[in-house]
């Protein structure tokens, strides 16, 4: 299973519906040190806003 996997099936299981555009942000990081950071700091998100740019973050800097 790859790093894109896991972070879209948490978002999946955590927001739901409301996370299949955030889950193809996530498809489009290929950065794996990118991906480990996100990974690292996904589990201690409440809402989905605060994953959002997170991932967002990611985005940027790779």
């Amino acid at each position: 299973m790859m790093a894109q996997d896991i972070l879209c099936q948490y978002l999946e299981v955590r927001f739901g519906a409301e996370s299949q555009v955030l889950q193809k942000s996530v498809r489009a990081i290929n950065d794996l040190e990118v991906l480990s950071r996100i990974t690292n700091r996904i589990f201690v998100v409440t809402h989905l806003d605060e994953a959002t740019a997170l991932i967002q973050d990611g985005l940027v800097s790779q």
